[in-house]
């Protein structure tokens, strides 16, 4: 039986959320492919507006799901999001797509995804972990509500285009999802060649160890090292002009971190909110206060270890660690490794 993956939004929990307009170009392709119109998803007023901007526009995501349910009528799809996920290139995706297009292995293209998904929408976060016979990619919801639709999206793609960029069309994943299945079971077939388990406590795309240490057919390191800088420079703007709440918040506790004392009762007061609100607004998306400080920090961590003039002790203090041995600690639980070994590797 097929079945909507999720009806449009009606209430303001999306309202700061973007998408790439990366999403929103390769919808209007496809469905030209298809011998659609792009006016016959979009309104012809925008569409010079998404033809023109920039890859690095973004685009709501309110007004991403109204395309979504016009497309998945017109082409008769339900599960169009997962169709979709094979015709998302990485020249899609802007600054994001071209690093993993120029990343050295398929490893470095994981780590593209977990440092810069959030260019490409900020309703997830993304996590790997390795265990003994396999990795592990997951997405982390940041939004009040669970997005099927995108995340069929991203995982679909992860699974294309790791195919697409080693030259490997035979590799085989296994899959989570947090929802109930769609009832298309060939096509998740198709998408993954693995086993699809649906109604899981997350969303995850599961491949052999051996897969990471696939090269990427174009790489280009030296080209790769300037997109990377250009990318966390994206990232700085993004955090500022970003009108989520999460961003917001955690933008602010970006420019805290290291200065002060980080409480929840501090930072609510700097939002003009009650600390039992700040605390209610963070359950809502899953999220504890603590979970949001290891973000901000994890992140700014990364950021750090990237440039080589700043010592490991210097980065412990500027993240607002108590000394050197406590950095290291909680950087291997949020990442598996003690930083200079991370920073080893860059």
């Amino acid at each position: 039986m097929e079945v909507m993956l999720i009806k449009p939004p009606t209430s303001n929990d999306y309202d700061g959320y973007t998408v790439s307009i990366g999403y929103v170009r390769a919808l209007l392709e496809y469905a030209e492919q298809c011998g659609y119109a792009a006016e016959e998803i979009c309104r012809s007023q925008q569409l010079p507006e998404i033809r023109e901007a920039p890859s690095s526009a973004r685009f709501s995501v309110s007004d991403w799901h109204a395309l979504m349910v016009t497309a998945e009528s017109l082409l008769g799809d339900p599960c169009l999001a997962l169709t979709m996920s094979e015709h998302l290139k990485p020249w899609n995706l802007g600054l994001v797509g071209f690093m993993t297009m120029t990343s050295s292995t398929l490893e470095e293209v994981g780590k593209v995804s977990c440092r810069y998904h959030h260019l490409l929408n900020d309703l997830e976060s993304v996590e790997a972990t390795l265990h003994p016979d396999h990795f592990a990619l997951r997405i982390r919801q940041v939004t009040p509500l669970t997005d099927p639709r995108i995340t069929l999206l991203t995982i679909g793609a992860w699974a294309w285009q790791a195919r697409l960029l080693t030259g490997k069309s035979t590799l085989l994943f296994d899959v989570d999802f947090a929802f109930s299945s769609p009832g298309r079971e060939e096509q998740f077939t198709r998408v993954f060649g693995g086993a699809a388990r649906f109604n899981q406590s997350d969303n995850a795309l599961m491949g052999s160890l051996s897969y990471l240490n696939l090269p990427v057919i174009q790489q280009e390191p030296s080209l790769n090292r300037i997109l990377h800088q250009q990318a966390e420079h994206q990232v700085d703007q993004h955090a500022m002009s970003s009108g989520s709440f999460l961003a917001k918040l955690e933008n602010l506790l970006a420019l805290q971190i290291g200065e002060k004392e980080i409480s929840l009762v501090a930072l609510a007061d700097a939002l003009d909110m009650a600390p039992r609100t700040l605390q209610n607004r963070l359950e809502a998306v899953g999220l504890t206060f603590r979970d949001v400080v290891d973000r901000v920090r994890k992140n700014m961590a990364l950021k750090y270890l990237n440039d080589s003039r700043l010592s490991l002790f210097q980065i412990a203090l500027m993240l607002g660690f108590a000394n050197q041995s406590s950095f290291h600690h909680a950087f291997k639980r949020w990442t598996g490794q003690p930083p200079g070994e991370f920073r080893r590797f860059q």
